[in-house]
């Protein structure tokens, strides 16, 4: 995620905000409240019994609703030796249930049972030491057998075209880190065929193409290792953590990839696709009242127990440099990561305010100093946050300019913090940046789609709806000096980790 949109949202505090929410809030059903503070949008919260949580904006603008469906489960759920597979269900999370998408569930549901009966068994086969080949052989056969008879009573793509046919748009679902979402924009008359589809699509759930669609997903982790990005942020993030899953790419490893069960996520489903790990956000023409007594009506059945924060590794405190050299033939570019505090620490408003002084843009002093001035940048950019729920990194990205190296640049940036060290920034770069900030702001409020998903984030992932307008109010009063005292105390050698990736030499 660009950060510089996630400033934007911290600062939808400075607005006004158009909420027509008001009239319908005397219909509410009991439990449900409203945010009344002129502080925070007329958000409605309402808790269903089994713990899902709803969170509604009525805006009458146009005619549309936007859908935002937010799970507490990203890849550093996963356990080591099955990475992935939080992206991987997002996948499986469109090939139905067991009335959408199915011909004759009954069949299939034999069909597949069979199927990973075989696989099981195969794997199990392969992983000796000294694999029958005959044996191997004909269960790659019979196991062929088997899929095609499960495949005979897949409808195919139904989700998808019954979505089509509602008029959606911007239907989508993202796996990071810390959570999985999935998003969609209907027409606002379109409101009870959403909680239809959506409460069978997670209460209902098939695993059906599991070993298809693990296949694409090996080939779409073949098609990353020619990706310079990806090739950066995998070699900064397994060198900078040591111990938590931080270290683990969103994608999986190859190796993992290729060894996850139908078996393996179904018990991931039973884990986490449970109502009490979700936070539903619906935005646009809606009345609330009635999002409220269709959420009871479709999801109200939907069961599951709580889940348990189980990533309770610390990692260690890094004490010495580390610098990686990555080879391969590409343009040379570099990753910096600064281990940060996380996202509820006190010094957090300061770190990403000194973020914004370097890299806000073309006023920003890496752009200034590095791309306009010194020439010696193609790019040069500062996040300060590569995640939510633990202590993450502050990142640097940056490519150097012709004829100079990765290690001049390297320097050049770190001349860059040091300067930010010893010298707070003037107040009206802070005004400046705060000010840019507005107007983004201005234009991302039209979005049900981003306030919709700003919202579910921040209740589900961070545990407060109100945490990026409480953020905006924090942001506000760090002063220059803080700034400066947050860069000494985090962007240190000792904090630090560098990748550096460059052409081999020819042979």
């Amino acid at each position: 995620m660009k950060y510089l949109s996630f400033l934007a949202a911290f600062l939808l505090a400075a607005a006004p905000f158009a909420s027509a929410a008001e009239p319908a809030a005397k219909n509410l059903p009991e439990g449900a409240t409203m945010e009344t503070d002129t502080r925070y949008p007329n958000v409605i919260s309402y808790q269903l019994k089994n713990g899902l949580k709803l969170l509604i904006l009525e805006k009458k603008f146009v005619p549309t609703v936007s859908f935002t469906t937010m799970f507490k489960v990203g890849n550093v759920d996963c356990v080591q030796g099955k990475t992935g597979l939080a992206h991987m269900f997002e996948h499986m999370a469109f090939k139905g249930s067991k009335t959408m998408n199915a011909l004759n569930y009954s069949k299939e549901k034999k069909a597949l049972a069979k199927e990973e009966s075989l696989v099981l068994e195969l794997q199990e086969e392969e992983h000796k030491l000294n694999p029958n080949a005959e044996k191997v052989k004909k269960l790659r056969e019979q196991l062929a057998e088997a899929s095609k008879e499960a495949d005979s009573l897949i409808n195919k793509d139904e989700y998808w075209k019954i979505y089509n046919n509602l008029g959606e748009n911007g239907m989508n679902a993202m796996t990071s880190l810390d959570y999985t979402g999935y998003v969609v924009q209907l027409p606002a008359d379109r409101l009870e065929h959403w909680m239809i589809i959506e409460s069978d699509r997670f209460k209902n759930f098939v695993l059906r193409e599991f070993y298809k669609e693990r296949s694409v997903i090996m080939e779409e982790r073949r098609m990353g290792e020619s990706n310079v990005g990806r090739i950066l942020n995998e070699a900064l993030n397994a060198a900078a953590f040591v111990s938590h899953p931080y270290h683990n790419p969103i994608i999986g490893w190859m190796d993992d990839i290729a060894n996850l069960t139908r078996t393996d996520a179904e018990k991931f489903y039973a884990k986490y696709y449970v109502p009490s790990n979700a936070t539903i956000a619906v935005v646009g023409d809606v009345n609330p009242a009635e999002v409220i007594r269709l959420a009871n009506k479709y999801f109200g059945s939907w069961k599951g127990g709580p889940v348990k924060d189980e990533v309770r590794i610390i990692e260690p405190q890094q004490n010495a440099e580390k610098k990686i050299n990555v080879f391969f033939p590409a343009q040379p570019a570099l990753r910096i990561g600064y281990h940060n505090p996380g996202t509820y620490h006190p010094d957090m408003p300061a770190l990403i305010m000194a973020s914004e002084v370097l890299s806000n843009g073309k006023t920003g002093r890496f752009y200034k100093n590095l791309v306009e001035g010194k020439q010696m940048a193609l790019y040069a950019a500062s996040f300060p946050t590569l995640a939510s729920r633990y202590p993450s990194l502050f990142i640097v990205a940056a490519a150097p300019k012709a004829p100079f190296t990765n290690e001049q640049l390297d320097e050049a940036i770190m001349e860059e913090i040091e300067n930010l060290k010893k010298t707070p920034p003037e107040q009206w770069e802070l005004d400046k940046i705060l000010n840019n900030y507005e107007a983004d702001m201005v234009k991302q409020m039209e979005s049900n789609a981003g306030i919709g998903m700003t919202l579910a984030h921040s209740q589900q992932i961070i545990g407060d709806w109100k945490y990026v307008w409480d953020m905006s109010e924090k942001l506000r009063k760090v002063t220059p000096e803080q700034i400066s005292e947050a860069a000494k105390k985090y962007l240190t050698r000792p904090n630090r980790t560098a990748v550096f990736l460059t052409a081999p030499e020819a042979k």
